[in-house]
């Protein structure tokens, strides 16, 4: 029979129910799938040194060495990641500590950059110039993500971070309104739609501080989720060490004075300081007969001999980290647990100058325990605050985007976050959900 005769014999009441079941189909299908036009645009905001650095030296800057004058007046070069090169030559170390130290003016209350080194932050608004992203974003454009279009990059001067109100920071906040811009930008290049926040370690505490400074109505308009991964929003006991001991940032056998320039000089190393309110009063650091928690962190830059830290401390970090409270847009918050964790470092005969014995904790590898749940006890219980915690048993802090089932995890939050059913789109469920074990979730919200 005639295909046209078969349709004109068959119940007309059945053929509308069916034409009616395989449009909603056809939606679904495309909506699960990654249709284009279905995804909220997604902006990937990377952690400490996690994207590219670029510096060029004016006639003002004054070498420590012949060699690190060598690039004056010779355009822009790639200050970070540094290169191999660098690595493996003494003097070019020298250069680079120089060069990527920053410097605290007590009299202007900021930081900058050493005299005559000047530096920007490359593919801003792009994903080319973030580091350790690659697989996240070849999933993304997998399912139909555009750099530059759906999918952007947040990357900043990592050395960087902000201040409260009634004091500078020049490219704290130059930063934060370059964010604001993007994720504008973002939502209009998107038909509008609010755009899901991607934040990775460092990044999430900048991600916080920027929500907590737009306001509520701005942040209901532009933000459909923030997805943090791995957030430290009450700092780790680490980042005492890092000061105490300074950092080598991968510069084989750095000599001692240039670890301590690195780990102390930039702004963004207050930040990593364990808070009161989150870490209480835990040990965190053991020396010359003396415990230092996280209430006498003033007492520990003194007697690590950085008295030049205690000001900025005190009245540029501790008021940003009194509180959390909550940022009323949903949030998830991903994070490793079950990895050997540094919780205290005990100094012995030869205090700050030798080297620790290491009392281990639970964590992520790089952040407690402690802080990592901070987002879930002092939100959980916010009225209005939609939150889901996945905890991700064995991942540690830099493995999100490198192990696969921590990569398809972080994914999934994405995606689920970034499609927008169009079915009903005005109807909102929050529910409970039953998860795998080594998983725990809040309310959630399922649009």
């Amino acid at each position: 029979m005639p295909l046209s005769q078969n349709i004109t014999h068959m119940d007309l009441p059945r053929l509308v129910a069916v034409a009616v079941l395989l449009g909603a189909l056809r939606q679904l299908r495309c909506h699960f799938a990654g249709d284009a036009k279905s995804l909220h645009p997604v902006v990937l905001v990377p952690g400490y040194a996690a994207n590219q650095l670029q510096a060029q030296l004016t006639s003002a800057y004054e070498p420590p060495t012949l060699v690190c004058g060598a690039r004056k007046g010779k355009g822009w070069f790639r200050l970070w990641p540094i290169n191999h090169t660098a690595m493996d030559d003494p003097h070019q170390a020298t250069c680079f500590t120089d060069q990527m130290s920053v410097v605290y003016d007590a009299v202007a209350d900021d930081y900058g950059n050493a005299a005559g080194v000047v530096t920007r932050v490359p593919f801003f608004a792009s994903t080319r110039g973030l580091i350790g992203w690659d697989p996240l974003v070849r999933q993304l454009e997998a399912v139909g993500y555009r750099d530059g279009e759906s999918l952007f990059g947040a990357p900043y001067d990592f050395r960087y971070s902000v201040a409260p109100r009634g004091h500078r920071s020049a490219e704290g906040a130059r930063y934060f309104a370059a964010l604001a811009r993007l994720i504008e930008m973002a939502s209009s290049l998107n038909e509008n739609l609010p755009v899901v926040l991607v934040p990775h370690s460092f990044g999430c505490a900048l991600v916080y501080q920027f929500l907590l400074g737009r306001p509520l109505a701005w942040r209901r308009r532009y933000v459909k989720r923030v997805v943090f991964v791995a957030a430290a929003l009450g700092g780790f006991a680490e980042g005492m060490d890092i000061l105490a001991a300074g950092m080598d940032l991968g510069l084989p056998n750095l000599a001692r004075p240039s670890r301590i320039r690195l780990g102390r000089s930039q702004q963004s190393a207050l930040w990593r300081l364990p808070t009161p309110m989150v870490f209480g009063d835990r040990p965190l650091v053991v020396a010359n007969n003396v415990t230092y928690t996280a209430y006498n962190i003033v007492g520990f830059l003194n007697a690590i001999g950085f008295p030049e830290g205690v000001r900025p401390y005190v009245t540029r970090v501790l008021p940003m980290w009194e509180a959390l409270p909550a940022p009323m847009v949903p949030v998830t918050s991903i994070i490793g647990v079950g990895v050997s964790t540094p919780e205290t470092f005990v100094y012995g005969e030869d205090g700050f100058v030798g080297a620790p014995e290491v009392v281990y904790g639970d964590g992520d590898g790089d952040i407690n325990m402690v802080s990592l749940e901070a987002i879930e006890k002092e939100w959980s219980g916010v009225e209005g605050q939609v939150l889901k915690v996945l905890r991700l048993p064995g991942v540690h802090h830099s493995d999100f985007f490198s192990v696969g089932f921590a990569l398809k995890k972080v994914l999934d939050e994405i995606l689920n976050a970034g499609r927008t059913a169009k079915l009903y789109p005005k109807i909102e469920v929050q529910t409970n959900m039953q998860v795998p074990v080594g998983e725990k979730r809040l309310r959630v919200q399922v649009l």
